[in-house]
């Protein structure tokens, strides 16, 4: 175990002398009234409203046991979409702290080497003994994210660390993964979303495969799941449902034996029986032997909830927030729903070590924007599709 830091990160911010650099960085200052007004108005918010400012920050001091890096890419998550959306559900809001530089999905510079990083701050990086969770190497679930030598978060969502929308950062050296020359610097950047599925896949459902699987989303987390299904040996059926052209068109080169434009579709295509209730509603038998629900749409977890098999299992990949949900179908199908949040050191070594196999999935980064260019970024990562990327 490391010692604590000999320079808490909440101490270096402070000190903004001459002789230390300055970056730039892309600080979120949330609010409670502007989480109101963005929850109301949707998509129809003004991105030039959104509480985020370009900023000149004093380049951060390496703690003890960390290093600088340099940031070469750094992705927008749709996490990240629905926090300065206020989509987040305010319960998380204990676990995170601002302001603070947004971007957890890093690719980096060490000199000269390119890395990936790992941005859980769990006991080892908070200075602080092993919790339970992390004891037995579950570091992602950690009971310690609001203690210790740091305020509450991972990197890209704690105020005295900047995450990856920033020209430099600095990282625990148990989080800096190198990356395979092979690997181009837009497959690299996508380890982080791979970590996610890795994770969720090998709990829920490597060790016992279904039948058939049933992903919905076309999204980075839903198609990397498709490719990953493939490469960790699963040969069965994979249907995907997506909803856009180019998002079909990455699924079946992926590995998706045939896509569906809604869950409803890929059910009747199935044959499977549908009973239409009172009022409206209805209700299915029959169906997939699992569902991976990739879209963060709660409408779609709750389509999710019929068109699996009696039985069988959905894997909540994406991260909706609070909505008003019919559990019926699990008590009464006999439904397993399992959550999936991040990952453990081990789930995330794992995507690093698979990206030289999952050549084709870098085709998911579109554009690259300037941190000056910021309000492009998020219009071009809010209308979906690729995967938009600063290149600080």
């Amino acid at each position: 175990m490391l010692q604590a830091p000999a320079l808490p990160a909440r101490a270096a911010t402070q000190l903004a002398g001459g002789s230390r650099a300055m970056m730039r960085a892309l600080s979120f200052s949330p609010s409670l009234p502007r989480y109101v007004f963005a929850r109301l108005m949707g998509r129809r918010y003004p991105v030039r409203g959104l509480p985020l400012h370009l900023v000149h920050l004093p380049e951060p001091i390496p703690p003890r046991g960390f290093e600088r890096l340099k940031v070469r890419l750094a992705g927008i998550c749709a996490s990240d979409l629905d926090l300065i959306y206020g989509r987040t559900s305010l319960a998380l809001s204990p676990f995170y702290s601002f302001p603070a530089v947004l971007g957890h999905e890093i690719l980096a510079e060490l000199g000269g080497v390119r890395v990936v990083v790992n941005p859980l701050l769990a006991c080892l990086e908070r200075g602080l003994p092993d919790c339970p969770a992390c004891a037995k190497g579950e570091d992602h679930r950690c009971r310690n994210l609001t203690e210790g030598n740091f305020r509450s978060g991972m990197l890209g969502y704690c105020s005295d660390l900047p995450g990856g929308w920033s020209e430099r950062i600095v990282a625990h050296r148990e989080r800096i993964f190198p990356i395979a020359e092979s690997v181009p610097d837009e497959r690299a950047v996508l380890a982080e979303p791979l970590a996610v599925a890795v994770h969720g896949i090998q709990q829920a459902l490597a060790k016992d495969w279904p039948e058939e699987i049933l992903v919905v989303g076309g999204g980075t987390i839903g198609l990397l799941s498709i490719a990953l299904l493939r490469v960790l040996g699963f040969e069965g059926p994979i249907h995907a449902v997506v909803r856009r052209s180019h998002a079909a068109q990455w699924a079946r080169a992926f590995g998706a034996n045939v896509t569906y434009s809604s869950v409803r579709e890929a059910q009747k295509a199935q044959k499977y029986q549908s009973y239409q209730g009172m009022l409206g509603r209805w209700g299915w038998r029959g169906g997939f032997g699992a569902v991976i629900e990739a879209s963060g749409n709660p409408a779609a977890l709750q389509e999710a909830s019929w068109a699996v098999a009696e039985g069988g299992r959905i894997l909540l990949l994406g991260s909706p927030g609070s909505a008003l949900h019919d559990f019926s179908p699990y008590w009464f199908r006999e439904v397993r729903l399992m959550g999936s949040y991040a990952y453990n050191w081990d789930a995330f070594a794992t995507a690093v070590k698979l990206l030289p196999e999952l050549e084709g999935i870098e085709a998911l980064v579109g554009q690259q924007f300037g941190l000056e260019a910021w309000p492009e970024a998020i219009r071009a990562a809010r209308r979906g599709g690729a995967k938009i990327v600063f290149k600080p």
